[in-house]
């Protein structure tokens, strides 16, 4: 279902001061929704509720909705929360109303009980008096919730409590638990004391909302608590707002949790500058299980309320499949690089830790402590290459250099790591051989760098491109170096005279007429440079800016991509976040695409990501798709780490929520396209490691492995590719012995991805023009121009018309 906000009818209101929303099942069994808000006219506030009758089963009312009706004896004038819940405590439905009461004095949480709720929200038994929440603390609260536990077996019912404290601190969320409710809202056990909720981080809320429902189908009730975060507006930087949630598991009468979901959740879409208001229920419908989110929007004018229903159920047709492997990554997996043939090589040098970078130890492949390892799927098998070293004796340290593909298969790393503290690059390069399975130097550049971007060009040869320098300066920034492979030997060329450069890892994409495309992206680098295009051949040419990047100081550890196919000459910029760890501002959700194809090209705002992310990744897939996965809100908080994958269709300019992972994957994470169609995820360390070896893993460095399996796996057979060549050359027409050729949408070449800090500069999907067909096969015609598609390896994909593509035939691409 797409994930979409359903608008309230006749929200009236122009201020509110909290709002809550249930669901509740009718005499016959269908669902009616309820909505609650709290009204701050003025006058005395109102606390008023609507039932939207019979739910689909996408969350969608169908039958009409009641009008407005008041709760009785509302008294406050004013309130800092507020939420219902519809339970049965013997009057059939039971609206259990809560408010949160901002008198002179300390606040206080009041509940009642209209009883015999009808399908017009009438309370046909009449409703008890405010009951209040013992040893309510708060001298300001920013939200509330509400919810009632499904019977134990002795059909006893616990009311559960809960509220943001506003201190003077961070703020806190708080719940206690009223053991066995009765049908006048008293609490005949008891209550629990107040419980906090792990990992709160807002200072500023602006909603809550609390449910108790088996959320992840495991048959026993969990809690889920629910915050609205208000982010701060800073002068150019984005202050939307945030919602979340987050699941405890194992959840019993006294209002333990046995272990809570590792991250919060995001609620996707969430575009609200400033809320009134917000809350969740979760709910079956037709067998399946829904969250309900609501959004009390607050514009500069009249307030609107609408809510969202998301997939709790998540069906790898439509979301895709994450899979934590068996295995660990063997090394910290800062690189990764997906090897002509399948294998997958995670590189990591040092990986971010210094006591490893000064150990004698270090590199020693026999004690633990390689530099790489190379994965062989689907039988798992995992070796690690000898470590390469200098003359003196000292591993070449391959952390925070930069990467890219050699035409015959060969993968150049250059630079990475001379010194921690502070950081110099090196001038050192390597080449890793496939087929030989060892790291070999190649001739060194003539300036350190550290945290550069390599690219393949369209003769072959590869460019070296910003960094610090070997004194750990900004020397290398407005000089780039072209590395030839058959001469092994590198050129130095420069930019105009006072140009600043580019900034470091910055995301360069070589486009059809062999100059190249600075997006924007970056890696922790405020030079204040905007998107520009340069000739690398005439680099003291004038060069092209191309304006109207959106939020262009929120593009650090941000994702570009080149949009399939290749031949459209589009790209992508994606998410991101401050430069610095030390600024928690939200990363942002919005997304730039510019047509480089346009004689005054510039960029224009497309639909935005589900949800802001920095330090996230972004892989082209073979069904002309993006896949974004990883990240985090703020910088490399895992308790906002973003699980929930996205994935966007440049035909639609739409993004859909994927499946949720398993695993954290913040900075220094990486993901690649595999030939089987899947994309590996791995690596992570928001801080530096304190030990020497890599195993047992280190607790500030993410090992496991985790495999997405798109959702096209999950539709139907693949097109399969009996026989195709090994090698072809620009121009050529090719044939492609399938059966399926009578289905084919697309044969596309997809490049082997080299990734690090959230960007692959060499990741492409150019398209094959499709020819005759028969019964056994079809001609394709090979691109003939190399700039866009350099020499080098290539999968090459076959996907039908509904999006399924085969499983990869290796092809190397030359001229």
């Amino acid at each position: 279902m797409p994930q979409t906000f359903h608008s309230v009818p006749g929200w009236f209101s122009w201020e509110n001061q909290g709002a809550g929303i249930a669901v509740a099942a009718d005499p016959n069994g269908a669902r009616d929704l309820v909505v609650f808000l709290v009204d701050n006219g003025p006058q005395e506030n109102r606390g008023m509720y609507r039932i939207g009758r019979t739910l689909d089963a996408d969350g969608v009312v169908t039958g009409g909705w009641s009008p407005w009706v008041d709760v009785p004896d509302w008294f406050s004038w004013q309130n800092q929360g507020a939420d219902v819940a519809v339970t049965d405590l013997g009057g059939g439905r039971d609206l259990v109303v809560l408010m949160v009461d901002d008198g002179p004095q300390a606040n206080r949480g009041l509940y009642r009980i209209g009883r015999g709720l009808d399908r017009d929200g009438q309370a046909t038994g009449g409703w008890t008096p405010w009951i209040d929440v013992p040893d309510w603390f708060s001298w300001e609260n920013q939200g509330a919730g509400i919810a009632v536990t499904p019977p134990d077996g002795a059909g006893r019912r616990n009311l559960v409590v809960f509220m943001v404290d506003d201190g003077p601190q961070a703020n806190r969320g708080v719940y206690r638990i009223g053991r066995g409710i009765d049908r006048d809202g008293r609490i005949t056990g008891g209550w629990s004391p107040w419980i906090d909720v792990p990992g709160w981080f807002s200072w500023e809320n602006q909603g809550a909302g609390v449910a108790v429902a088996d959320v992840t189908g495991n048959g026993a009730a969990e809690l889920v608590v629910f915050q609205v975060d208000d982010a701060p507006a800073l002068p150019g930087v984005s202050g939307q707002n945030q919602a979340l949630f987050r699941i405890g598991r194992g959840f019993d009468d006294n209002g333990g949790v046995t272990e809570w979901g590792p991250d919060w959740l995001g609620v996707p879409n969430w575009f609200s500058w400033e809320n009134q208001g917000g809350g969740i229920a979760v709910a079956t419908l037709d067998g399946a299980r829904k969250l309900f989110a609501l959004n009390v929007d607050a514009p500069p004018g009249q307030n609107a309320g609408q809510y969202m229903v998301l997939d709790l159920d998540e069906d790898p047709a439509e979301c895709g499949r994450w899979d934590v492997k068996t295995f660990l990554s063997g090394v910290l997996a800062v690189h990764t690089a997906l090897l002509p043939g399948g294998d997958v090589l995670f590189f990591a040098g040092s990986g971010s830790s210094r006591v490893r970078f000064d150990s004698p130890d270090f590199g020693d492949e026999a004690k633990g402590v390689p530099v790489s390892a190379r994965w062989t799927p689907p039988d798992d098998t995992f070796v690690h290459p000898p470590t390469l070293r200098t003359a003196g004796g000292r591993p070449f340290d391959l952390f925070c250099g930069g990467d890219s593909f050699l035409p015959d298969g060969r993968m150049l790393a250059a630079g990475g790591t001379a010194n921690y503290g502070p950081f110099t690059g090196r001038k050192d390069v390597a080449v890793f051989d496939p087929a030989a399975g060892t790291w070999s130097f190649a001739a060194p550049m003539k300036h350190g760098r550290w945290y550069p971007t390599l690219i393949t060009l369209g003769d072959g040869r590869v460019l070296a491109a910003t960094g610090l320098d070997e004194h750990g300066g900004g020397g290398s920034r407005a000089v780039m170096e072209i590395y030839d492979p058959d001469a092994d030997t590198w050129t130095e060329i420069a930019f105009p005279q006072g140009f600043l450069g580019l900034p470091l890892y910055a995301h360069l994409f070589l486009l059809a007429d062999g100059q190249i495309f600075f997006s924007g992206g970056r890696m922790d680098d405020g030079l204040p440079v905007e998107p520009f295009v340069f000739d690398p051949g005439r680099p003291q040419n004038p060069m092209r800016p191309v304006p109207d990047l959106l939020e262009p100081e929120l593009r650090n550890q941000a994702a570009s991509v080149l949009l399939p196919p290749a031949q459209d000459q589009r790209v992508l910029i994606c998410g991101g976040g401050p430069e610095g760890k030390a600024d928690k501002t939200h990363a942002t959700d919005r997304v730039s695409i510019v047509d480089l194809k346009a004689d005054d090209p510039q960029y224009a705002e497309a639909t935005p990501m589900g949800l802001g992310r920095i330090h996230l990744n972004a892989v082209v897939l073979p069904d002309h798709t993006v896949f974004v996965s990883g990240g985090s809100l703020k910088q490399e908080d895992e308790p906002l780490a973003r699980l929930q994958s996205e994935i966007y269709d440049p035909a639609t300019d739409s993004w859909r929520v994927a499946a949720t992972a398993t695993v954290p994957r913040l900075y220094h994470s990486t993901a690649v396209l595999m030939a089987d169609g899947r994309v590996v995820a791995a690596g992570g360390n928001p801080e530096g490691g304190s030990q020497v070896k890599f195993l047992p893993p280190d607790p500030e460095e993410e090992m496991r492995v985790e495999v997405f399996s798109p959702p096209y796996l999950f539709r139907g057979p693949r097109p399969t590719i009996i026989a195709a060549p090994d090698a072809c050359r620009y121009g050529d027409q090719i044939r492609i012995s399938t059966p399926d050729a009578g289905r084919i949408k697309w044969a596309s070449l997809v490049s082997c991805g080299v990734t690090t800090h959230s960007f692959d500069s060499g990741q492409r999907l150019v398209d094959l023009d499709i020819g005759a067909r028969d019964a056994t096969g079809l001609f394709a015609t090979v691109v003939g121009n190399p700039n866009l598609a350099p020499p080098g390896w290539y999968m090459l994909f076959l996907t039908d018309q509904t999006g399924v593509p085969s499983i990869a035939h290796w092809i190397q691409l030359g001229s």
